[in-house]
């Protein structure tokens, strides 16, 4: 199953058509469809080699290179003299003028040789930059690719042509992975499994069911999955486990972090900025600030992430004992409050997407707090001096005067633009809101948005 990455297609057909030799690197958290979307350049190349690496020795991988090479450019002398030296091969892959070439798992291929980012450096320098060639090179170690390709001292560093960080489906896509499914069963689904491919396609038809039967069981891939990632990225992952169990559960200052997992603030802070560059978790501050304000707070980005570092890991041992109702039951009775800020994520994203469901054209989005105040969504524009602030709440209650009433005095608060500023206010209720809050919104010009017409929004 392949859905959407409509962007990302459009910038491999480019680099295939391009009148130059490609060097393309593709990298990405494991199970977010880099193999999908490399199979993709199959379908317009039918001539392109397709190698994965694996952990193997450095004779099978020259000898299933050679098999895969030979069959594919129906080269009879290559498939009864195969490559002895990863040297061989390039040399051999240079002498063409038009090749295709994808080397998916590419840190693995290096674990088998260690000679072969030089190897590829030294035939690209000069050989294959100067034909019409295109190598595509993927991996899912981010740690890795990194190394191989964006630091300074690795053979290939600069010798990119083209790169892309895969990331995970936007929640607006998830409507073509379950075309029968409504707003609330799509906003639910994304706040466990966020947006990897491979984990949408476990979902069962009901949200618990799921939970219950491809995360709580210890045979299922998804029990662990994070845990794996992670294992694979991290040196000392115990400690990392530790800090995005802290996040989980709300404590989002390195203060708060250090004070709950008992780690020394050095090692935190180190531990948090690796956690950063590896996409897992990102710091973010109040939109009306600078990024040098020491007000940031540490949030958890990947929702699967935040799922299982919330109620799966400090379960563990109850899932082990087979005890996989006790642990349901307690999400049962937390997914409305988890739910919450999964929500308010989601909504950034389709404003962002949809900026005429707001009353003014915004330069920057996110949310404010200080002092114990928080407002979960502001927008402003500084060439207008506009200011727009928005309540976002996930309940099966109707909203009421009092959210808008304390949204207008949190307002007050938020020290930004001139004393003339204009502002305007937003509440969003996926459950709708009272008759009189709507009549008073309708008086006072204040933008309601509700389950709806979100329903609207997302399916169109």
């Amino acid at each position: 199953m392949f859905i959407n990455r409509k962007q990302e297609l459009e910038i491999l057909k480019n680099t295939l058509q391009s009148p130059r030799a490609e060097f393309f690197v593709l990298y990405g958290r494991r199970r977010v469809g880099k193999t999908e979307l490399m199979k993709q350049i199959l379908k317009e190349r039918a001539d392109a080699i397709y190698f994965v690496g694996r952990l193997e020795a450095p004779y099978d991988m020259l000898d299933r290179l050679s098999s895969i090479t030979a069959k594919k450019l129906r080269d009879e002398r290559l498939a009864r003299f195969p490559f002895r030296s990863v040297d061989e091969a390039f040399h051999y892959f240079s002498e063409k003028q038009e090749l295709v070439l994808i080397l998916d798992e590419f840190p693995y291929m290096a674990s088998t040789e260690s000679s072969i980012s030089s190897v590829l450096q030294d035939y690209w320098d000069h050989k294959i930059k100067s034909t019409k060639s295109k190598i595509f090179v993927c991996g899912s170690s981010i740690a890795m690719m990194e190394k191989q390709f964006f630091n300074y001292s690795s053979p290939l560093y600069g010798r990119r042509t083209k790169q892309l960080n895969l990331l995970p489906l936007k929640f607006l896509s998830l409507k073509d992975f379950f075309p029968g499914s409504g707003l609330k069963d799509l906003i639910e689904i994304y706040a466990v499994f966020g947006g990897t491919p491979a984990y949408l396609l476990e979902y069962e038809g009901n949200i618990f069911e799921t939970i219950k039967i491809r995360i709580l069981q210890k045979e299922e891939f998804l029990y662990k999955d994070a845990e794996f990632i992670l294992r694979e990225e991290l040196r000392e992952p115990r400690y990392y486990f530790s800090i995005i169990r802290s996040i989980a559960f709300g404590n989002a200052t390195s203060g708060k972090i250090i004070n709950d997992t008992g780690l020394s603030k050095g090692v935190v802070g180190k531990y948090l900025q690796v956690l950063q560059d590896l996409d897992i978790i990102e710091r973010i501050i109040p939109v009306t600030e600078s990024i040098k304000s020491r007000s940031g707070i540490y949030k958890i980005k990947d929702n699967y992430f935040r799922f299982y570092f919330r109620f799966v890991f400090p379960n563990l041992e109850h899932v082990e004992l087979g005890e996989q109702d006790f642990v349901l039951d307690k999400i049962k009775s937390e997914f409305p409050r988890y739910l919450g800020p999964a929500f308010e994520t989601i909504m950034f994203e389709i404003l962002r997407e949809h900026r005429n469901l707001l009353p003014m054209e915004f330069e920057k989005m996110g949310s404010w707090w200080k002092a114990g105040e928080e407002i979960d969504l502001v927008a402003v524009n500084e060439k207008a001096d506009e200011i727009l602030f928005g309540e976002v709440k996930y309940t099966t209650r109707k909203m009421g005067f009092k959210v808008l009433n304390d949204l207008k005095k949190k307002s007050k608060k938020v020290k930004w633009g001139s004393e003339n500023r204009k502002e305007h206010y937003l509440l969003v209720s996926l459950s709708g809101f009272d008759e009189d809050l709507i009549e008073l919104a309708t008086a006072e010009k204040i933008t309601l948005i509700d389950g709806n017409q979100l329903e609207k929004v997302v399916f169109q």
